[in-house]
């Protein structure tokens, strides 16, 4: 049989333990060689003015887990200018108002597939983890104080993570939207049973923290680098939001690999996500290390006071790694087995009798 699980279905069975837990496994796998990923892959077709189909996709094997997994995602994205700051916006156009992401787990064994997962919640998790274990290994000895940029969908779970890898005392976040950060702080402050303050301003939320966490949609630099100071370690979602003089500053630099996507686009125009992507020039890779050998022990911060930089896609290294929905994914699939959840579909459904 194959499972298909919903978002709801991974919801009741993915914690955020677990999640870093696996991941861990995961990027450790991968620096000792026996874990397998393909960067992921963007393919753009415009569709208007700033507006574009994406599919994307990404794939990676976790032998120690028995599986493979594919993440491919069918999206209309728009690049808008709001206020002063060019975002980037997955558009819900599928019918009823969504979105189109699944992960495909197949067997190491019998290679067949063994679940359809939605994505959304799965994805949500696997980031926020993914800048927690970062944090878990960079920030400086007795980090307790975070502050964040953004109040978005990624925003909650990099909080949910730094709850499980450092003793959070308190945050302050900040959004351009008054109204996004009250609620935001209100909504957080009662989840984790401690003091988080919406401030009017980004260089509020991150002075003088312990942590700071960029979460935003932005395709253009939203921190300036004299705001950050000595010790601090900073998770940055997306290479967009970060900008040179930030990149620089950094005494070490961790990515989740070296290997770098691939983007391809037709005309004179492609989105700003690709056109702005980051390519580290020799000193700053010199500077560059792998999350995987953070984990381990082989690389890491070497002093209190080093400024640490954890960044995601478009900062000259990869964003998501096949790998990490593999090992995710494997352990959503075992738990939602042995609780009975999902839809079961017949197997020969996906099999076929003649050579591909």
């Amino acid at each position: 049989m194959t499972l298909l699980l919903t978002n709801d279905d991974v919801r009741e069975v993915l914690t955020m333990p677990a999640c870093l837990a696996v991941l861990e496994e995961a990027f450790v796998d991968l620096a000792e060689g026996r874990a397998v990923n393909r960067p992921r892959s963007h393919s753009y077709t415009q569709r208007g003015p700033d507006t574009f189909y994406l599919f994307k996709s990404m794939d990676g094997s976790a032998p120690s887990r028995g599986v493979h997994a594919l993440r491919l995602s069918s999206d209309m994205t728009h690049e808008p200018l709001e206020g002063d700051q060019r975002v980037r916006r997955k558009l819900p156009v599928a019918p009823g108002g969504r979105w189109l992401g699944l992960v495909l787990l197949f067997s190491l064994e019998t290679t067949e597939l063994l679940a359809i997962i939605q994505d959304g919640y799965l994805q949500r998790m696997r980031v926020g983890a993914t800048s927690g274990l970062a944090a878990k290994y960079l920030a400086r000895p007795g980090a307790r104080t975070v502050g964040m940029l953004g109040t978005g969908w990624q925003a909650g779970a990099q909080l949910l993570a730094l709850k499980e890898v450092i003793d959070l005392g308190a945050v302050h976040v900040f959004s351009p939207r008054p109204e996004a950060r009250e609620a935001f702080a209100s909504e957080w402050s009662r989840s984790l049973e401690i003091p988080v303050w919406a401030v009017d301003h980004p260089r509020t939320a991150i002075e003088g923290v312990d942590v700071v966490v960029l979460a935003t949609n932005a395709l253009e630099p939203v921190l300036e680098a004299d705001w950050l100071v000595e010790g601090q370690h900073v998770n940055s979602v997306q290479g967009h939001e970060v900008g040179w003089d930030t990149i620089r500053r950094a005494d070490l630099i961790v990515v989740r690999s070296k290997e770098v996507p691939t983007f391809h686009a037709a005309g004179k125009h492609p989105p700003r996500e690709m056109a702005d992507r980051k390519e580290l020039p020799p000193d700053l890779a010199s500077r560059t290390v792998e999350l995987g050998d953070v984990i381990r022990g082989v690389s890491g911060r070497q002093d209190a006071r080093e400024l640490t930089l954890f960044g995601g896609g478009g900062m000259g290294g990869s964003a998501g790694l096949g790998i990490q929905f593999a090992a995710v994914g494997a352990a959503v699939f075992a738990e939602a087995e042995r609780q009975g959840l999902g839809q079961r579909l017949p197997s020969d459904a996906f099999l076929e009798d003649m050579k591909p």
